[in-house]
């Protein structure tokens, strides 16, 4: 497939710089001034751009033959139509001084654009562009009277339908990119039903103004005709070329013949031409304005002839042959409402009355004494108003609907012209990523922010110049390489003209987005995306006024490995020259400078769902210091990444002369130093943290994770494979432990019994199993094995008895769904003990040995909201229940999981069942610190405690800020404000990254 990308499509090289041109530059001085004496000698075209039905035109090789006949007498009348063309190839679309003069000689110039690159096209884009862009060059200068046919005969290669419809596309854009009133001409294709149809199938039809076909036998047009207005209801139908007769006069008759069977422009093709020969195609022209239509019910007996009639007065315009050796000619005609017959002269156009005719039966009959082989004759009728003795009376109501093919041809023609405009752009990118830890509303957030090069027809580079972790600007002088996770790139692009038929297009209708009014378009794959070949779904609104883009939305399909889902929302805006906003208009640069967009990845067995926002700040459009301030970013010690066929890849210096270069294998390690420490009224003193962090996305290959943590008495391991066996499966293993015993107390009646207190030493392995739901859900399946072994705390009565240590088993299925920012997620487990002995107090009522077994469920919805300066609003509920759960099995509210009301300990309150409510606010301060206050609620109710709906409530304060030796430092302090809990936690943690 070809997709002569949008970075080839930007390539705008001045024409003295293209050698294939450079050599015709000498003609330009004779063309031009042949268009100077021309110019005064007619009036300016004004015939209306829209196709005509009943055309004539002639051709040259050589463009000077054609302006030294295009003065002459008689002078086209206004509206009148007769096209006047000439080749040109790629060497000379340097002058559009031909087509200057001819529409100064009061003709329509017809510019036949010979594309000469070799087939098949997809071996050779860069070529094309070239051609591409001097096309468009010349459609500029030329103005909006040319008409462009795209003739394509390539130097090497056989023609297709799909690479003649291709090109045909891509002409027709750059073209009109540069002139928008510029009209396009196909071919002349084929008279080829086979071929037609396979290249009206590429769903070229929007791009064209005319369809021209090589000249059939004059039999087989109508069969030809009705085939395009099969594959192209209402396109008129040009022939492209006959031969000019050898007696001009000829050449009004033979127009009529072709006309007759089908065609709407007749185009002769001749080497030499003179005022005289084009003198009679100059009288049909002026005589085939208007509303005209074939009227072969008017045509009379006894001679060939073509009749045509004029919608506005019902007139007749005649064709007749008629020999010159055969004296007078008797025509019949069977309309007994004809009158006034003129015979017009085919030299001068003028107008005689005829020997007046007579009338037999209902019919006249007219005798022509015929001065030449073609009489011209015009009869005329009563008007609508004399036959009805009224006024007519036409409504016009509503407007046009535009087809959705044209509104993707404005588009595209509209950005083709933007791009050959657009050498380079830099500016300042700011892009955040904010990742969803877990469950809940905490977050990390990291913004790279840095100068950003953009050069049409290049890669962009991007220079990480600042980072901040939570508002907090990163202090080293280099900032971290971070291992990239990023979407496959696209098979296709939508909105792009490619070889085939990637997607299908739907107009929504008109929507308003920024305060525009534009067309919304939706569009989606053609057929299924195969397994790691992704494409597009999504909507993009189009200005009704510029045909720009307002803003696009996408969502790519067929993903596969760690990345589930990816959409995006570009917003353009206009600026000008300057970089400064400006007003909507064809001469603005509309660019997509803020784009938001989320991604849920499967990263060591979790959903991740990763929230980014892009803004581009500080423009400078085609700026003189481009290439300078580019190379001079290139060579400081800033961290850089481009954007490569693969993705974004590192930019990296060599060892010896300190260039740039691709780092092709991308960073998927890095070992992090941790320490800190952790207490709550749970433990006896605080637990010491000091440990290492191995973090792998691609261990031992296969795009495989691992997450290795040991830090003291702490233990966690996650080992996952997001692309098992080849599908979109993900397969994982967790493990867990905890080295020093949690302790577990209950509350009766708001108090402490401590007589009752448990230490637990919990240790746990996972298996994990998840596959993706659509483009926003995942759904996953686990199985946990757990290990529990409890021992007596120092004030534990001597007559309670500790539960029996266990393994428990438990099978558990989550579903989540992310969107827009907002989290779905709903958790259920059915677990089971190996075993459980009765425990407690002899006769312990709180003891049932159907607890051996017990379900879990719970549900949570959050929300986070960002605002600038790095202010951030988050919300979460949560619903938390089960079945036959007991004081070892019910939920906590400690730091560890999920259910944490900050300040509680842990395993000082349990529940069977809980409705829960977290709010949170962020802000940083002076960029050096970041602060967040929490606050949690939970209305707890559990039986055994006491607790009916009681209110439990804490308070927190999270930070991080730099510490030294590019050290990131987080601190979490909890305290209970309402319910039985009445202690506190502190959790600080240091992280240091090792390269």
């Amino acid at each position: 497939m070809l997709a002569v990308a949008r970075r080839g499509d930007n390539l705008r090289t001045p024409l003295y710089a293209l050698p294939m041109i450079r050599p015709t530059l000498r003609a330009v001085p004779a063309l031009a001034a042949l268009a100077f004496v021309f110019a005064g000698l007619a009036p300016a075209a004004s015939a209306a751009l829209a196709p005509c039905r009943a055309c004539a035109g002639v051709l040259v090789d050589d463009p000077l033959v054609l302006l030294a006949a295009a003065p002459g007498a008689p002078a086209l009348a206004s509206g009148a139509f007769l096209a006047a063309g000439y080749n040109l190839t790629p060497d000379s679309y340097a002058s559009p001084a031909v087509a200057r003069a001819v529409e100064k000689a009061g003709l329509i110039p017809w510019v036949r654009l010979g594309f000469r690159t070799a087939a098949p096209l997809v071996d050779h884009a860069t070529d094309l562009q070239l051609e591409f862009a001097a096309a468009a060059e010349l459609a500029r200068q030329a103005g909006p009277q040319a008409r462009y046919e795209i003739v394509w005969t390539p130097v090497a290669g056989d023609v297709t339908a799909a690479d003649e419809a291709f090109l045909l596309k891509r002409a027709a854009v750059a073209i009109t990119g540069a002139e928008p009133e510029a009209e396009i001409a196909s071919g002349p294709l084929p008279a080829d039903e086979a071929f037609l149809r396979a290249f009206y199938a590429e769903e070229v039809a929007a791009y064209l103004d005319l369809v021209t076909l090589s000249p059939p036998a004059l039999a087989d047009l109508p069969r030809f005709a009705a085939l395009v207005a099969e594959l192209d209801p209402g396109r008129p139908l040009a022939i492209d070329a006959l031969p000019f007769p050898a007696d001009p006069r000829q050449a009004p008759l033979e127009v009529g013949r072709w006309l007759a069977a089908g065609a709407s422009l007749v185009l002769f093709r001749t080497p030499t031409l003179t005022a005289e020969s084009l003198a009679p195609l100059r009288v049909l022209a002026n005589e085939l304005v208007g509303d005209l239509s074939l009227d072969p019910g008017s045509a009379p007996g006894g001679a060939e002839a073509i009749a045509f009639v004029r919608g506005e007065d019902l007139g007749l315009r005649l064709l007749v042959a008629t020999p010159e050796d055969r004296g007078t000619a008797t025509l019949r005609f069977d309309d007994p409402q004809l009158r006034e017959p003129l015979g017009v002269d085919l030299k001068t156009g003028t107008a005689t009355p005829l020997p007046a005719p007579r009338r037999e039966g209902p019919g006249l009959v007219l005798r022509l004494a015929p001065a030449g082989p073609v009489a011209l004759l015009r009869l005329s009728r009563p008007t609508v108003a004399e036959l009805a003795g009224i006024s007519e009376q036409v409504d016009v109501a509503g407007e046009r609907p535009i087809p959705v093919e044209e509104i993707l041809r404005r588009l595209q023609a509209s950005e083709d012209a933007q791009q050959r405009r657009l050498l380079h752009y830099q500016a300042v990118n700011a892009t955040t990523l904010r990742f969803q830890l877990g469950s809940g509303v905490q977050s990390l957030e990291a913004t790279f922010q840095g100068e950003y090069f953009v050069r049409q027809g290049q890669a962009f580079d991007w220079a990480w110049q600042e980072l901040y972790i939570n508002g907090v600007r990163w202090k080293g002088k280099k900032l971290p390489e971070i291992p990239l996770i990023q979407p496959e790139k696209a098979a296709a692009m939508p909105l792009e003209i490619r070889l085939g038929k990637e997607y299908r297009y739907r107009l929504r209708g008109t929507e308003t987005i920024a305060g525009r009014s534009t067309w919304a378009v939706e569009f989606e794959p053609t057929t299924a995306a195969a397994p790691g070949r992704t494409l597009y779904r999504g909507t993009v609104w189009v200005d009704r006024e510029t045909f720009h883009r307002v803003r696009s939305r996408t969502l790519q399909l067929g993903l596969t490995g760690e990345v589930l889902s990816n959409d995006e929302t570009l917003d353009y805006s206009p600026v000008d020259a300057n970089g400064q906003p400006t007003a909507w208009s064809r001469e603005a640069y509309v660019l997509p400078l803020a784009a938001r967009g989320q991604q849920i990845l499967s990263v060591v067995n979790s959903a991740t769902v990763v929230e980014r926002e892009t803004t581009l700040s500080r423009l400078q459009i085609n700026g003189p210091t481009f290439d300078a301030r580019r190379e001079e970013v290139l060579a400081s010690e800033s961290t850089m990444v481009r954007d490569t066929d693969k993705g974004l890849r590192y930019l990296v210096k060599d060892g010896t002369g300190g260039e740039r270069k691709v780092q092709e294998k991308l960073v998927t390690h890095k070992l992090f130093a941790l320490g800190g420490a952790f207490w709550d009224g749970a433990l006896d003193f605080p637990v010491p943290l000091v440990g290492v962090n191995y973090f792998d996305l691609d261990f031992r290959g296969g795009k495989r994770q691992l997450n290795a943590f040991f830090g003291g008495v702490l233990g966690i391991v996650n080992y996952a494979d997001p692309r098992f066996l080849g599908t979109r499966m993900d397969l994982g293993v967790d493990a867990f432990v905890f080295g020093y015993p949690l302790g577990d107390s209950i509350y009766r009646n708001d108090k402490e019994v401590v007589a009752e207190t448990v230490r637990e030493l919990p240790a746990r392995v996972t298996l994990n199993v998840g596959y993706p739901l659509g483009s926003y859900g995942k759904l996953e399946g686990t199985y946990r094995l757990s290990y529990s072994n409890y021992r007596k705390g120092e004030e534990t009565a001597s007559d309670f008895r500790i539960p029996s240590d266990h393994l428990e088993q438990r099978l558990g299925l989550e579903l989540q769904f992310a969107r827009s920012g907002y989290r779905l997620r709903f958790d259920g487990g059915y677990h089971r003990r190996s075993t459980w002995e009765p425990w407690g107090y002899p006769g312990n009522p709180e003891y049932d040995p159907e607890a051996k077994d017990y379900l879990t469920w719970e549900g949570s919805l959050s929300k986070n909201w960002y605002f600038a300066e790095f202010r951030k609003l988050g919300l979460e509920v949560d619903y938390l229940g089960g079945s036959d759960l007991d004081r070892f099995s019910k939920y906590g509210f400690g730091f560890f999981g999920g259910n944490r009301v900050h300040g509680y300990q842990i395993g000082k309150v349990r529940a069977e069942e809980a409705w829960a409510a977290h709010l949170s606010g962020g802000l940083e301060i002076g960029k050096a610190f970041r602060l967040e206050a929490i606050g949690d609620v939970a209305w707890a109710t559990d039986a055994a405690s006491g607790l009916d709906r009681e209110l439990l409530a804490g308070v927190g304060l999270t930070g991080s800020f730099i510490g030294p030796w590019e050290t990131l430092v987080n601190l979490d302090l909890g305290v209970p404000v309402a319910g039985p809990d009445d202690g506190f936690t502190i959790y600080i943690v240091f992280l240091k990254l090792f390269r």
